[in-house]
């Protein structure tokens, strides 16, 4: 039981530990903004348009590029598209993505299910399996940066 002269103290830790933790969802700055999402490649020549959907998502055989909410998916070996999601917690500790779609294609609304494990449910270790809400699709193209340095030079 704490006696009466150290619940200030209490109180005062807990003040601190509260506005720790702000700080810290916050991203650790006060008023600077932090880029998200496709914003954070507005310049980068591999982004292409904002599209509604992404079809055929049985094709997608591959992922790069993972960070906390964003991802390239592989379609095909010739279409690539840039996935800006939320809520999602293990996108950038991804080893396995499905998509969770009633058609055969994907758009805003629908869900990326994400694993930290190559083989989801299939381990006797667990893992981490979340599902992240699509909330826009770009084209990429990755030769673009290539093409772009091409011209640079020239």
């Amino acid at each position: 039981m704490l006696r009466d002269k150290s619940l200030p103290m209490v109180y005062a830790g807990m003040v601190f530990l509260l506005s720790a933790c702000a700080t810290v969802a916050n991203g650790g700055e006060g008023d600077a903004q932090q880029v998200s999402g496709a914003a954070k490649f507005a310049d980068d020549p591999r982004l292409g348009e904002r599209v509604d959907r992404m079809c055929f998502t049985s094709t997608i055989d591959g992922f790069s590029q993972p960070d906390e909410d964003t991802v390239v998916l592989r379609a095909s070996a010739s279409r690539h598209y840039l996935v800006e999601t939320a809520s999602c917690f293990n996108l950038d500790r991804a080893l396995s993505i499905g998509i969770d779609s009633r058609t055969s294609c994907a758009g805003r609304g629908d869900r990326l299910i994400v694993s930290d494990s190559i083989f989801p449910g299939r381990t006797s270790t667990a893992t981490s399996v979340d599902s992240c809400l699509i909330t826009a699709i770009y084209e990429w193209d990755d030769d673009a940066d290539e093409e772009a340095e091409e011209a640079a030079e020239e």
